[in-house]
């Protein structure tokens, strides 16, 4: 049903599917929720060119998913991030504690000795 919305609206929707006697759209944000409303009665007639019997057109705002994480990609720190970790490690009295932050502080790309 997406190929049948009008342009540009079709490229800023998620999904559309017919729910009783209503078009519902997902579309990726309020001001596309709004232009779908302001389109109901091309909508309608479109739907109504399959034989479809709908009365009334929601739009529900759907935001864009994250991009996945690449997992496999390890992370680093910065080297200024490091040298914060390492002066905060110093003032941390629990011996544990200090040694994660270090730990921690190694991480870096560029990373000095403490």
């Amino acid at each position: 049903m997406v190929p049948l919305l009008p342009i540009p609206l079709r490229e800023h929707v998620w999904h559309a599917g017919l729910r009783n006697d209503r078009v519902l759209l997902l579309v990726e944000s309020p001001a596309w929720a709004t232009r779908a409303r302001m389109d109901q009665a091309r909508i309608l007639a479109a739907v109504h060119s399959l034989g479809l019997a709908a009365t009334s057109v929601t739009a529900k705002v759907v935001p864009l998913p994250m991009p996945p994480v690449d997992s496999a990609t390890p992370r680093t720190l910065s080297p200024r991030a490091a040298e914060s970790i390492r002066a905060a490690a110093t003032a941390i009295a629990d011996p544990e504690l200090r040694a994660l932050f270090l730990e921690l502080a190694s991480q870096s790309t560029s990373s000095a000795a403490p």
